[in-house]
């Protein structure tokens, strides 16, 4: 065989391989978002006495440069990429919104959470927007970043009795997407242990209220 041939062998070889390794289908990864509510014991009304109210959860929404199935992830403020094989197993906004109901169900503070409109009208609302969810690589350094707001309105009345924006960034441990959706998954949790709080302080304030009106009509 002269070196004419094994050049073009060699090429040959080259570009076949080629051909194969790009042609073999990507392995997906899927992931969810998940955590156990906490417990919550030192609420106004105690822990065994929910609200005696209605709240109606409404889907959540999100930024449509989160909408997509595929992982964000981000090098820069400017700039955001996606995994082509990292992938949520749901949307995120609607994992999230299934996790608060768990929460609400889980730790009872109120007497009923509905996901849809029933023939009795509910009492509150509460509505979110997820406005980020990603993995931000900065050098050496990865980080997990969840943005999300929640307002909870009275519903006959659609006046907001409560609003708050969470934007929190934790450090990942290890340089993989897994690891960046368990602390996603943590972030999550502590976000929905304090909207509890709030939403417990707020119904409680909304209530003594409604109770010292009619004493000071008299």
């Amino acid at each position: 065989m002269n070196k004419k041939t094994l050049i073009v062998l060699s090429a040959a070889i080259f570009f076949f391989a080629l051909i194969w390794g790009c042609g073999r289908p990507l392995h997906k990864h899927f992931y969810v978002l998940n955590y156990t509510p906490d417990r919550f014991e030192d609420r106004r009304m105690g822990a065994n006495n929910p609200y005696p109210v209605t709240i109606r959860l409404r889907p959540f929404e999100i930024e449509r440069a989160y909408a997509r199935p595929n992982i964000v992830f981000r090098e820069n403020p400017f700039r955001l990429d996606f995994y082509p094989d990292h992938l949520w197993a749901v949307r995120p906004a609607d994992m999230i919104t299934d996790l608060i109901f768990n929460h609400f169900t889980t730790i009872n503070i109120v007497e009923n959470v509905t996901r849809r409109l029933d023939e009795r009208a509910p009492d509150f609302e509460l509505t979110g927007t997820v406005s980020a969810i990603e993995e931000f690589n900065s050098g050496d350094l990865w980080y997990a970043h969840l943005r999300i707001s929640f307002v909870l309105t009275d519903f006959r009345t659609d006046r907001t009795v409560y609003s708050r924006v969470f934007s929190l960034t934790r450090p990942v441990p290890a340089k993989n997407p897994l690891s960046v959706v368990m602390v996603l998954s943590e972030i999550i949790s502590f976000i929905a242990s304090h909207l509890m709080k709030d939403i417990d302080k707020t119904l409680y304030e909304i209530l003594m209220s409604n109770q010292e009106a009619p004493s000071n009509a008299r």
